[in-house]
């Protein structure tokens, strides 16, 4: 089987795309701390939904964002995701406050 490469269509250096992988990473981490208080707030259920809705909405942006308008608007909609995404570590503080809230004496 002979394994062809296809060209893409945005031809970014590996500095650009360095970028743009590390967008993700700076969303994640600005919100760590604000996502714990905002999940003791408003509850880990609540949290969870949202984390997990925009994300995937986010995601199936992806390539009409990224056609539309090229590397900053994908820049942008990394750090996007990368925010959503701080559910993934907010996770296990949201299943406490909801074990919590189910188990008080």
């Amino acid at each position: 089987m002979i394994c062809m490469l296809q060209q893409g269509i945005f031809n970014w250096d590996p500095q650009t795309q360095g970028l743009l992988l590390g967008a993700f990473y700076y969303g994640y981490a600005a919100t760590q701390i604000i996502s714990g208080i905002i999940a003791q707030k408003i509850g880990g259920k609540l949290l969870i939904l949202l984390g997990l809705a925009s994300s995937s909405l986010l995601t199936l942006l992806t390539p009409i964002v990224t056609t539309v308008g090229g590397f900053g608007a994908l820049l942008a909609l990394r750090l996007l995701e990368g925010i959503g995404q701080v559910r993934l570590c907010v996770e296990f503080l949201s299943y406490n406050i909801i074990v919590a809230q189910f188990t008080h004496t």
